[in-house]
């Protein structure tokens, strides 16, 4: 799996300072979906006291707020980690969700990615059933921020992802899956999950059904 075992991630957590007492704030450069993807991780092993900056560290940049080039280092600190099982699944749990009524399975990729018009993991597709709701569409491209939720709330409905019990999330290797997981969570829904591996093991494994168009 793209992830690694629950006490590798808690230690690298604890090298950066972070304990059971700490309030995180999580951005990244270029595209949200880091900081997301470290946020679903921290759910993962059952921290909750972490946000998301919206709009990274652009839109920190571009409104003329601090920034420094000095080194920035915290004592270490040690985590309680309650595991969630369910937030990462893989290509089984998948797989038992297609034709699953009670199940929504929601790609982020790009929708040419999606309809299997740029094979970019080999065999061209996508999971049979799911959904495309891409990362990029709930980002305003010049602000970098999320759009309002209101219009994210819209853009999930026109999809089709408002009345499944349980969402799975994918894309190429569970990093823009987070940024689904994680307005899903936003919006009220409490059983998602994000398939790690996503295409990059999906689309190479000839065994697992692909659908097109």
């Amino acid at each position: 799996m793209t992830l690694a075992t629950a006490d590798k991630v808690a230690s690298s957590f604890e090298r950066a300072g972070i304990d059971d007492r700490s309030f995180v704030v999580l951005y990244s450069r270029r595209s949200i979906s880091w900081a997301t993807r470290f946020w679903w991780m921290l759910r993962w092993i059952g921290f909750d006291q972490a946000a998301v900056l919206d709009g990274g560290f652009e839109r920190w940049q571009a409104d003329g707020r601090p920034i420094s080039t000095l080194p920035c280092t915290y004592p270490p600190g040690k985590l309680s980690v309650n595991i969630r099982p369910g937030l990462f699944v893989g290509k089984d749990d998948v797989l038992a969700a297609i034709g699953d009524n009670r199940s929504c399975t929601i790609n982020a990729l790009g929708p040419d990615v999606f309809s299997g018009e740029n094979p970019r993991y080999g065999r061209p597709g996508r999971v049979p059933g799911s959904i495309n709701v891409p990362k990029v569409s709930l980002v305003d491209p010049k602000s970098m921020k999320f759009k309002p939720v209101d219009e994210i709330n819209k853009l999930f409905s026109a999809a089709g992802a408002t009345q499944a019990d349980r969402y799975l999330t994918y894309c190429g290797g569970g990093i823009f899956a987070t940024v689904i997981a994680y307005w899903l969570y936003q919006l009220g829904h409490d059983n998602i999950a994000v398939y790690d591996n996503s295409m990059s093991e999906w689309a190479t494994d000839p065994d697992l059904p692909m659908e097109t168009g």
